[in-house]
């Protein structure tokens, strides 16, 4: 089943937000949050997170890597409830504390308020990102405990960004992949194409009941654990496609990035990705196609 809007997936765990920014919260002794979203969202993840937890604080915030649109509120978070554990790689700690991250992480959340807006979204919070303080570094295997019969494992699963880590509950069978698991028709590797696939190979592996992947939706059951095989052939073809495009424009980024833009993001109904953001993930993705197929050939880039 694909889930593609807010409230309640399984007894216990839930989307909040909005369907194509989420948060997800896993209710229990010690209720956790998995990712932060956009800033702007700020006040309605707060308002979904107190429609569950009431009166009780989210005790972890699990940060699946430090892009924009991931931990845009949770500094905000953090104010609002500062007991509140924020936990992540090491890497995704030390690269919001970089000036130029920083900036580049305030200036896209910034712009995404205008797109908030035109999708019709209440109660945007206009306030400037703020980066926030990392309370825990887990690390790959690291087992935290929520309470009785309830846990998450870290999954280290790089490949869209190399601080990535994704989240299992193994009690629930839920999967927090966010990008590893590609979402939206979209392959997510940025940085490194085998290294994404090879993640993927790690998380196809999980008997995964519940699937939360980064944007626009959850999966469940069958459908989530055949999304995940997807996701493999679907890399495959962008890859073979982005060299298909870059050997008919001589190795011109700028211009792939267009003809797979035409494609790809131009046909997309609202909501979707703001333009600005899309445009920068898909130059790293054409790059890093490129850069694999320069080493592959053991040339130079002499397209």
């Amino acid at each position: 089943m694909r889930i593609d809007w807010t409230g309640k997936i399984i007894d216990g765990f839930y989307v909040l937000g909005h369907a194509s920014v989420p948060v997800y919260l896993l209710d229990g002794p010690f209720p956790a949050l998995f990712d932060a979203g956009f800033t702007g969202l700020a006040r309605l993840y707060e308002k979904g997170i107190r429609e569950v937890l009431g009166i009780r604080p989210p005790s972890y915030l699990f940060l699946t890597h430090a892009h924009w649109d991931h931990i845009g509120s949770a500094a905000y978070f953090k104010s609002v409830w500062p007991q509140l554990q924020i936990a992540g790689s090491k890497k995704a700690r030390d690269i919001v504390v970089q000036p130029k991250a920083f900036r580049r992480i305030r200036e896209l959340n910034q712009n995404a308020i205008g797109t908030l807006k035109s999708w019709g979204v209440p109660q945007v919070y206009e306030e400037k990102f703020e980066s926030p303080t990392f309370d825990q570094v887990v690390n790959p295997g690291q087992i935290i405990e929520l309470g009785p019969d309830i846990s998450v494992k870290v999954i280290p699963t790089p490949g869209h960004t190399w601080d990535f880590l994704s989240y299992w509950v193994p009690e629930k069978k839920i999967l927090v992949a966010s990008e590893a698991a590609g979402c939206d028709n979209v392959s997510e590797f940025l940085v490194d194409y085998d290294v994404y696939r090879s993640s993927l190979e790690t998380l196809s592996r999980l008997d995964v009941e519940v699937l939360c992947t980064g944007h626009h939706m959850v999966l469940t059951g069958a459908d989530a654990r055949k999304h995940l095989l997807d996701s493999l052939d679907q890399a495959a073809d962008y890859v073979a496609r982005v060299e298909r495009f870059l050997l008919d424009e001589d190795g011109d980024v700028d211009r792939v990035v267009q003809r797979v833009k035409t494609q790809e993001w131009d046909p997309k109904p609202l909501p979707k990705q703001p333009e600005k953001a899309y445009m920068m993930n898909t130059k790293a993705r054409v790059q890093t196609v490129l850069k694999r197929m320069v080493k592959r050939r053991g040339e130079k880039n002499d397209f």
